[in-house]
């Protein structure tokens, strides 16, 4: 990703992200929310995590009244965070063995509604 990223910017890019997502699997029971861990050393970084959560917390409310979001926000030091350069999003989409959140993933119209409301999330922020 660093080795792209500095190739990228060679060419003119101005603006390169990654978005890294993340299917947990370690709880059965607990339903998950969408949430973000963004690199505490970029404000770019950061900004990007809050601009996606903030959409996905409005296209909940907006399409699924009365079910509430809890994604939150937060630094994790994960090494795939810490060590890239750009900007980074590491997104926690759910848990596998939770039968809410795999639908999440199964059902093909939630997959791109997600997807979308990600885009949008992304498009905002540049």
């Amino acid at each position: 990703i660093n080795q792209l990223y500095q190739e990228n910017n060679k060419k003119g890019y101005t603006t390169q992200r990654v978005i890294e997502t993340h299917i947990d699997s370690r709880h059965t029971d607990k339903n998950i929310d969408i949430f973000f861990y963004h690199n505490n050393n970029q404000e770019e970084s950061k900004d990007l995590a809050y601009s996606l959560r903030d959409t996905i917390l409005e296209k909940y409310n907006a399409n699924q009244k009365g079910r509430g979001y809890n994604g939150s926000v937060s630094y994790r030091g994960l090494w795939m965070i810490d060590q890239t350069t750009p900007p980074i999003v590491y997104m926690e989409l759910g848990n596998i063995k939770n039968e809410k959140d795999r639908k999440r993933f199964l059902i093909a119209d939630n997959r791109q509604a997600i997807a979308n409301w990600l885009i949008h999330g992304i498009l905002k922020n540049t």
